[in-house]
This record gives C-alpha cells, structure tokens and sequence, in this order.
C-alpha cells in the first residue's frame, strides 16, 4: 500500500486535537485505523491531497486541521478537490 504521510500527519493532528488519542487508544492504534480508512480511498484522488498537505508549513496544517472555521476557509481554497470532504470524513468516521 502506498503511503500518504501528509494525510497521516494531518489525521494524527485531528485526532490529537479532538481526543482521539488517549490512555485508552494509543497513537499506533490510530495510525492502524488511518490505515483502514485509507485503503477504502481511491489512490489517485489521494496522491494529490497528500502532497498538498505536505508542503503546508506546520502551522498552515494545524489551521486547516484544528483552526477556526474561515481561518481554515482561506487555506482549504487552494487545496485539491475532495480535501476538504477527507477531513471532514475522517473526523466524522474514525476520530
């Protein structure tokens, strides 16, 4: 399976920012659940969402993950289609 670091690095930050990672279920089971969900994803749609959000600056990342809703706006505009949609899922479905 191809990796996509960018995205992990983003839900890991989600899933930080939101509980989802505590004493009762620990940062590699969440990258295991990343996994999962990623494998249900197209790989052509992700390849360029993963490298958008790797060239965000730590900062940038953390807006578009856990910052205020037109912070996130602003930066989500330049993203490639569907990103937005991935966050919101992975928030929705995983975290």
């Amino acid at each position: 399976m191809t990796s996509f670091h960018g995205i992990e690095r983003a839900f890991l930050l989600i899933a930080l920012d939101n509980g989802g990672i505590n004493r009762d279920r620990s940062a590699e089971q969440v990258k295991a659940e990343i996994a999962t969900f990623l494998a249900k994803e197209p790989p052509e749609m992700l390849a360029d969402i993963d490298a958008w959000l790797a060239g965000l600056t730590t900062d940038q990342l953390e807006q578009v993950c856990c910052g205020e809703v037109t912070d996130q706006a602003q930066l989500i505009q330049q993203s490639p289609p569907f990103t937005n949609d991935l966050l919101n899922r992975y928030f929705d479905e995983v975290c």
